[in-house]
């Protein structure tokens, strides 16, 4: 798989990733209010790219538990309701 696919990218909606299931990548996007919603609730500022970096461990595992639950969403859309 090209490498610039597996790559984080910014988009008017959020940030679009994969994560990987069983050697098969599945689409997901952060939307650009979730990502708000974690920098907001540890008190920092931080543009979207840097948020997603600072919690890409949370947000992977958040999409990874969302597709072995049997989300068939393509993308997964995570949203603010799934980081408490």
């Amino acid at each position: 798989m090209d490498q610039s696919l597996l790559e984080p990218r910014l988009t008017e909606a959020g940030i679009s990733f994969m994560v990987n299931i069983e050697s098969t990548g599945r689409p997901c996007l952060i939307t650009r209010d979730a990502l708000s919603h974690l920098c907001h609730a540890t008190g920092f500022r931080m543009d979207p790219m840097n948020t997603y970096r600072a919690f890409e461990a949370r947000i992977n595992s958040v999409a990874r538990r969302l597709v072995f639950t049997g989300s068939r969403e393509s993308p997964l859309v995570l949203e603010p309701r799934y980081f408490p």
